[in-house]
């Protein structure tokens, strides 16, 4: 019965010792997992910082060409820069104020989203326009493009 003792306590032994190479295996399998998101997170990081450094260049070397200034006090030729978001009207509290009589107080908005410039009307009487066609909802500006507010032509550098 002795002998019967001692083989069960080596069994319970070598269990331990199982069950402790298993858990040192868990804790490492563990880390691994970690270490591979915290890199694949700082990958991800450094992309889009690198692309937001793009944005930000893109954006603030971005501005509107006067072409037409019709009744503003603008001249033409006059380059306007453009913000992020860039409020339109006649109004003072307007980013770009423009007091041409055709000019809405609150006319549109020009905004740099997902690595594009986009004019938005804000539902203007006389219109907003992009190569001469109206600006429904979101329109997307490229670099050249023309943009009017009532009688007002702009061309877009971006």
């Amino acid at each position: 019965m002795d002998q019967q003792f001692n083989l069960d306590s080596v069994n319970f032994d070598w269990f331990i010792l199982g069950l402790r190479v298993a858990f040192i295996f868990l804790i490492y399998f563990f880390l691994y997992q970690v270490a591979r998101v915290m890199i694949r997170e700082l990958v991800v990081l450094g992309t889009v910082t690198d692309s937001a450094q793009t944005s930000s260049t893109v954006a603030a070397n971005s501005a509107l060409e006067m072409l037409e200034p019709a009744d503003s006090s603008y001249l033409s030729g006059e380059t306007i820069p453009l913000d992020h978001y860039t409020t339109i009207g006649r109004r003072d509290s307007n980013s770009l104020q423009i007091e041409d009589s055709f000019v809405s107080s609150d006319h549109a908005e020009i905004v740099f989203d997902q690595g594009a410039w986009w004019l938005i009307d804000l539902g203007s009487r006389n219109g907003s326009f992009v190569n001469s066609i109206p600006a429904r909802g979101r329109t997307r500006i490229a670099n050249g493009d023309i943009v009017q507010f009532g009688r007002v032509k702009l061309r877009a550098m971006i």
